[in-house]
């Protein structure tokens, strides 16, 4: 595996690739530049595939890497954290699709000489790995999905597209005199009604950020999320057609509290992922911070051998 400067102690190093044309069928897509920390011990197996997470929406990997920690101590594989594009610290783009995030995994895996991994997405992520999982087999070695299916989503998550439509909006009425801290409390209004969850609230404030010339943005791209939301959010499974089902191990994380993971989706990921084995936790969507010791031994006993 060809990652370099690992020291002998636990580890985050942040890389990113160059942005290159990769093919995905009869199409070529412009792969951007993907941020991502690498998280391994000395016990760490490297001749194993390594484990690759994507995040969800509006997210980062670094709201995985207290998790992305204790998987590389207690398990025996290297764990790669990535920023998706439109993400955290990645290049932002106008696509943002799962085909597109998927080629941009595709892309590093290759690029890093990775040969195959262990697929561990979650929400967003977990449709991107999907995708790659579908559509490039011989990459994905075993997968793991995090409380997303290929099969409707709650309607609530379905609305979300008016937080990113407020996001384009309120960016622009932000006084440039405001500093990071009174910029974020400004917004704060906005959004009350749109994000029900504080959690998820926090994690939309926490997108906003100053730039060097004193004018203020976003970390995640919402006009980008916005152009790929039929294909990402709602028309997902009309993507898949014609693919086969992939036939390697795979574990889907279900949270309990959520609609994200109902009978019929469970029918539904069986037709594309046949060798699947469910496991729920009480949880909201985000399993891996409301239940980070069984989350993390769930992946650690699946990515075992």
């Amino acid at each position: 595996m060809v990652l370099k400067h690992f020291t002998r102690n636990l580890v985050a190093l942040r890389f990113t690739v160059l942005g290159r044309s990769y093919s995905s069928g009869d199409q070529s897509i412009q792969t951007v530049k993907m941020d991502y920390a690498v998280y391994k011990l000395p016990h760490s197996q490297l001749k194993q595939p390594p484990i690759l997470l994507m995040h969800g929406l509006s997210a980062s990997r670094t709201n995985w890497r207290r998790v992305s920690r204790k998987i590389a101590k207690r398990g025996s594989r290297p764990v790669i954290a990535v920023d998706a594009r439109n993400h955290g610290k990645s290049a932002h783009s106008p696509q943002h699709t799962p085909k597109h995030l998927a080629a941009d995994a595709a892309a590093f895996i290759k690029s890093h000489k990775l040969n195959r991994i262990v697929a561990l997405g979650h929400s967003m992520g977990g449709r991107a790995l999907m995708t790659l999982a579908l559509t490039q087999p011989e990459m994905v070695e075993r997968a793991i999905f995090v409380d997303i299916t290929p099969g409707r989503l709650p309607d609530e998550i379905l609305n979300m597209s008016n937080i990113f439509k407020t996001m384009i909006e309120v960016v622009e009425t932000i006084p440039k005199k405001f500093t990071l801290s009174e910029g974020r409390k400004f917004i704060v209004p906005s959004f009350i009604k749109l994000v029900k969850n504080d959690l998820d609230l926090i994690l939309v404030i926490h997108n906003l950020r100053k730039t060097e010339s004193g004018d203020f943005d976003w970390r995640s791209n919402p006009q980008a999320i916005l152009n790929g939301w039929q294909e990402t959010m709602i028309d997902y499974e009309k993507t898949l057609s014609g693919l086969g089902p992939y036939q390697g191990e795979t574990l889907l994380i279900a949270a309990l509290k959520t609609k994200f993971v109902t009978s019929d989706n469970v029918k539904i990921m069986n037709r594309y992922f046949p060798n699947l084995r469910v496991e729920y936790l009480d949880s909201e969507h985000k399993v891996h911070m409301e239940q980070p010791e069984k989350f993390v031994n769930l992946v650690v006993d699946f990515t075992k051998s």
